[in-house]
């Protein structure tokens, strides 16, 4: 029966998830940047390791602008498929989709697969710490 538990809490997204959502939901650079850790570390697809929250927030920056320019919105969902927790640590790995939606309301999916360390910080407030994703089949 614990086994069972286990996986159930696996797969329901947590907290720290549907601030990530939110906070990507609208296009606010800056509020997603506090998501992260002010030391971390993004691994990006097919470039170079960006360190610290104000490299990661100029990540997310320049896309978010075009798609308010735009009209557009985004929406990210999360799929955990697995996570090992020690103490204010926890590693997950699983599936995300985003879904951008034009002014016409035109909806287009990608989906990806990520791992992401979590550290729970003093003030008790779970952010990322290294995030590194890439595309996955749809």
């Amino acid at each position: 029966m614990i086994g069972i538990l286990l996986i159930l809490a696996l797969i329901q997204v947590d907290e720290p998830y549907q601030r990530f959502s939110a906070a990507y939901a609208t296009l606010d650079a800056d509020r997603v940047a506090q998501m992260y850790t002010e030391d971390a570390l993004m691994l990006p697809p097919g470039g170079d390791i960006l360190q610290g929250r104000a490299a990661i927030r100029a990540r997310y920056a320049p896309g978010f602008e075009a798609d308010r320019d735009h009209r557009h919105t985004r929406r990210i969902t999360f799929e955990l498929v697995d996570r090992i927790e020690s103490g204010d640590l926890r590693n997950d790995y699983g599936y995300y989709t985003i879904i951008t939606r034009n002014a016409e309301g035109h909806e287009e999916r990608s989906r990806g697969k990520f791992a992401k360390l979590w550290r729970r910080d003093r003030d008790g407030v779970w952010r990322i710490r290294s995030d590194s994703y890439s595309a996955a089949p749809s």
